[in-house]
């Protein structure tokens, strides 16, 4: 009996190997097309000759070979085992396979909203970090250039803001594994990106799916193929991609000019003062002293300017800048082990001085099957990078600092006028030159990082597998900085007087272990899958923060120079996070026509109070492939229709480890009359708080015209989160005055179209691809008495959450013009100390004066709408793309522009352009917009003139390339050299900064208070196979 029972094993497991090429109508290779037998029974792709080789049963009839932009093909095997296979190009994005969390699916099998990016677009295009690459790629999914610094990362949201205070950023899941950001990932190692959009796409991720998953899938050795070496290298020039329009020093200096005249007039006209009167009789006047507010400089009228420094600050500053960048990888997939060895390394330098980046990646993918039926595999991807530059976006910084530097200086001092020796010039700010400082001021930041997993897997039966994984991540990061005494504004207190130090070390980890059971079984017309599978995560970190000051020497950083003992010695140990998790999916196909999926997760949180640290995230869809229905019509113009719709559950647990913990503080307490150090509470303890729920539904459609020469998807959805995570005010009497809680409900809805055409498909052929997303979001409740809570930059109340109103809306006065005449004073209604060249603000309350009562909603940071579009030619071996993004319907606050025009800086330092039309009199009213330096309220309340439209359309990419023809293909299997560039032209109405993309907000596009600039790039490279 076990003779027979083991010859019946054998039999059912009985396996033929079947092989071939794949190419496409010109007969050249197509490098990684998908090969899947009969009941998904065996998968491969192809290798960079085209070719394949697959085990497939013995039972199996048929093979289906898909690849992105061509026709899928299901051709029988039966009596043969090689195969020529050619393909034509044809988007039929249905038959692609795509990621789907814990497993694959074809794109026509899929019931939920999946956007994908494949290598081909992400090699087409170069991009020194991964976000870069999706931009204008994906409808519904935002991706923000915030910040042009070179390493640094970019905002992605998908489908709006899910939360109001806490992270919105979607989970990150490479291979498998969930990881934090994107920062150590090189875009050379991906084969695919899958972003789950939905609902009932993302439960899977539970606790952590309401923000959108974005699903990485590195790249690994075709099955058999030989060893292949693949090369690349680029180049690349930086610019400032947009100057400010600030006042040139030419300008600057008739600006001061007047604004010194309307102050010595001002003061003393009642002495006899005119505006013609020379240094000598300003200086009798105002009683024998200097005041360079009444007194012109001698020089700005003498022949070329008496020999002052005149200077462009942006152009001092900012640089050209070049980008280096290298690939190398090796892969081997002969044989039953499998290999891809990686090695990439960029370098670059920023094009504001003294800044730059570089980044070292490895990365070794290896399986190996040890058995029929177990194959073993490992991944490690160990990464170093290096940051270097002065602080040069956020609040007083650098890039504000370049803009608001009075652009004339004493001939000595020129571009390091206020750094020591130099003083600054007598009729500026006592500002320190941002040229002195990036040179002296050292910022260097170090980041190791390795992720690594392992995995087993065991295929128990045909249609049975199992497999269990464990990961480890490790990240290092040290921070040094070094601020010599040399540009601190009192310098001349004495050599390393004012100089300090400190150096940040944080070191985290994480550990992950999850098991995953797949079933797949073909019953007839019948499909069955079923997966179920256990994950557990535990993170930890440390941190410790040194910081010294007063060294006796500028040119010595190290702490034991420090005349002073180290002011902070503070090591800290977060608290562990752990998440403990079940889940499951099943999926039901019948004839190719109906579909359905449920999918269930169980997540358990340590971040959360014991009351509520178990959360269940649920989600079901379907879908109806009404176009493979025998009344279909074989002929007919649509010729493929689906009709998706989904409804699930997520949550979002993005919070600190310590937000339901009540923790101990030091705090000072008087007893008899002393104070005695001792210790008080600093945070609550809530066993209440629990996770964000995110209920969200969405309908699909899929349809394909002309077969399929014509594609289309569009969604539309509405996702509402409820018990949102937010720090909510308490009484000071508690020690502290925030503490997080549930309050509160938002809603989000809108709708995406991925239109993708194939236009000519001759000799010359060009693809179109369209994306379009529209997403509305508002505010459905606040607690119990709904009450609305101000928000804003540096508790300026600038924006509210309210009832009704859209998330983040702004609330200020709104600026309607300027009091040019006496008679505005009289017919508008005013302030009680307005006078003329003030400005004007609308009266929203009609109560005839302007107050706090006046301050009125004026419009949203989130954009109503955004697109991107992709033209590709192709002719013979050349090959080109355009690249456009685009948005419409948001608004971003210019701080940078208000901190210029703050009543108290006077005329000492520079300004937008717009000043050359201020008020100065009856006689000059200006433009009507623009107030009078002097007055009152030029800059003191928050208003609209700071408030600008973020719409702007973008030529975001050029690429033109030429693959060289190869006829000996013994050595140079594949090569190709292109040029390319990025941020090439863009449209906009942002006067107030350079990007309408900005964030200085950490997490919301709201505020831009001075960014590092945006880049223009042009790029030569070269990509070779061998």
């Amino acid at each position: 009996m076990m003779i027979s029972a083991l010859h019946s094993v054998t039999v059912f497991a009985q396996k033929r190997t079947i092989s071939g090429t794949v190419v496409d109508e010109r007969n050249e290779p197509l490098i990684g097309a998908t090969i899947v037998a009969e009941g998904k029974s065996g998968m491969t792709i192809t290798n960079v000759d085209g070719k394949f080789t697959l085990a497939v049963p013995d039972k199996a009839k048929t093979i289906e070979v898909s690849y992105l932009g061509y026709a899928s093909q299901t051709i029988s095997i039966k009596g043969k085992s090689v195969f020529a296979i050619r393909m034509s190009e044809n988007d039929v994005q249905m038959d692609e396979v795509v990621v789907i969390g814990y497993g694959t699916a074809k794109r026509g099998n899929v019931t939920g909203a999946i956007a994908k990016v494949d290598a081909a677009k992400l090699e087409d295009r170069p991009a020194p970090n991964l976000a870069s690459s999706l931009q204008g790629q994906l409808a519904g999914v935002e991706v923000r250039s915030t910040n042009g610094a070179p390493g640094s990362e970019l905002q992605i949201r998908v489908r709006g803001a899910a939360s109001i205070n806490a992270d919105a950023t979607p989970l990150y899941v490479v291979d498998g594994i969930p990881i934090d950001d994107l920062g150590s990932i090189n875009p050379n190692d991906i084969q695919s990106i899958e972003v789950l959009k939905d609902a009932s796409s993302s439960a899977i991720y539970g606790s952590r799916g309401a923000n959108g998953v974005v699903l990485i899938t590195t790249k690994m050795a075709n099955k058999d193929d030989k060893v292949r070496v693949q090369f690349s290298a680029a180049f690349s020039i930086q610019q400032l991609e947009k100057k400010i329009d600030v006042l040139s020093p030419e300008e600057w200096i008739t600006f001061r000019t007047a604004y010194n005249n309307s102050r010595y007039l001002a003061a003393l006209g009642g002495k006899g003062a005119t505006a013609d009167d020379d240094w000598d009789t300003r200086y009798a006047l105002n009683g024998n002293r200097v005041n360079y507010e009444y007194m012109n400089d001698p020089r700005w009228t003498q022949p070329g300017y008496g020999g002052l420094r005149l200077i462009d600050w942006q152009d001092e500053f900012y640089r050209l800048a070049p980008m280096q960048n290298y690939q190398l990888s090796v892969s081997n997939g002969r044989g039953n082990t499998q290999y891809r060895l990686s090695l990439g390394y960029i370098d670059q330098q920023g094009i504001a001085i003294e800044s730059a980046y570089k980044r070292l990646n490895l990365r070794a993918n290896v399986e190996t099957k040890l058995y029929d039926r177990i194959t073993l595999g490992v991944n490690m991807a160990p990464s170093m990078d290096w940051k270097d530059g002065g602080r040069v976006d956020g609040k007083d910084q650098q890039a504000n600092q370049v803009l608001t530097m009075c652009p004339v200086a004493e001939p000595d001092a020129g571009i390091y006028s206020g750094a020591e020796p130099y003083a600054s010039y007598l009729w500026s700010s006592t500002k320190i030159s941002p040229i002195a400082y990036m040179e002296q001021v050292t910022n260097h930041i170090e980041t190791a990082r390795l992720n690594s997993s392992a995995f087993i897997r065991v295929n128990i039966i045909d249609g049975l597998r199992a497999e269990v994984k464990g990961a480890y991540d490790f990240t290092s990061r040290q921070t040094r900085t070094f601020t010599p005494s040399s540009v601190i504004k009192n310098w001349t207190d004495g050599e390393g007087y004012h100089s300090s130090a400190n150096r940040i070390d944080i070191r985290s980890s994480k550990y992950l272990l999850q098991a995953v059971l797949n079933y797949d079984k073909k019953l007839g017309k019948h499909n069955i899958a079923a997966m179920a599978g256990y994950s557990m995560e535990s993170s930890s970190g440390a941190t410790t923060n040194l910081s010294a000051q007063q060294f006796p020497d500028n040119s010595l950083e190290v702490f034991n120079q420090s005349d002073e003992a180290i002011k902070v010695a503070l090591a800290t140990l977060s608290t562990p996070n752990r998440l403990l998790s079940y889940f499951g999916r099943a999926q039901y196909e019948y004839d190719n026509r109906y579909l359905l999926t449920a999918s269930i997760r169980r997540d358990g949180s340590s971040r959360f109070g014991k009351n509520n640290r178990w959360g269940m995230f649920p989600a079901v869809s379907a879908a109806y492939r009404i176009s493979n229905e025998k009344f279909w019509p074989e002929k007919f113009v649509v010729n493929q229709m689906k009709i998706r719709g989904s409804w699930g559950m997520n949550g979002n647990n993005s919070i600190s480890t310590n937000a339901a913990i009540g923790l101990m503080g030091s705090s000072n307490y008087s007893i008899g009359g002393s104070l005695t150090n001792g210790f008080a509470s600093s945070s609550i303890d809530n066993k209440e708080l629990g996770w964000e729920k995110t209920h969200s539904w969405n309908v699909g459609l899929d349809l394909g015209f002309f077969d399929n020469r014509i594609t289309l998807a569009a969604d539309y959805y509405d996702k509402t989160t409820k018990d949102l995570l937010y720090q909510v005010s308490v009484p000071g009497t508690m020690g502290f005055t925030q503490a997080w809680g549930n309050i509160g409900s938002i809603k989000n809805k809108g709708f995406e179209i991925e239109l993708t055409t194939q236009n000519l498909t001759g000799r010359f052929k060009w693809t179109t691809s369209l994306n379009i997303a529209y997403n509305k979001n508002k505010v459905l409740s606040l607690g119990e008495d709904n009450s609305t809570v101000f928000i804003g930059w540096d508790k300026s109340n600038t924006q509210v959450l309210m009832v009704g109103q859209p998330l983040r809306a702004y609330y200020m006065y709104d600026a309607v013009g300027v009091y040019q005449y006496k008679e505005d004073l009289r017919k508008y209604p005013t302030m009680s100390n307005s006078i003329q060249g003030d400005v004007r603000y609308r009266d929203v309350n009609d109560d005839g004066k302007i107050n706090d009562q006046d301050r009125t909603l004026v419009g949203k940071p989130d954009p109503d709408y955004t697109f991107g579009m992709t033209n590709t030619f192709k002719y013979k071996d050349f090959d080109l793309s355009v690249l456009l993004t685009g948005q419409t319907g948001g608004m971003i606050y210019s701080l940078l522009g208000r901190g210029m025009d703050r009543p108290g800086m006077g005329a000492s330092i520079n300004v937008l352009s717009r000043w050359k039309n201020m008020w100065v009199s009856e006689e000059q009213p200006g433009d009507g917009k623009t107030p009078g330096i002097n007055n009152s309220n030029t800059g003191s309340l928050y208003d609209t003139r700071w408030l600008y439209s973020t719409d702007f359309i973008k030529i975001k990419n050029v690429t033109l390339g030429y693959r060289i023809p190869i006829k000996n293909k013994k050595i140079i299997n594949y090569a190709r050299v292109y040029i390319s560039g990025e941020n090439l032209l863009m449209w906009d109405k942002y006067e107030g900064g350079y990007s309408p993309e900005v964030n200085n907000d950490g997490k919301n596009s709201d505020y831009d208070y001075g960014s590092y600039p945006q880049a223009r790039t042009i790029t030569l490279g070269v990509n070779v196979t061998f």
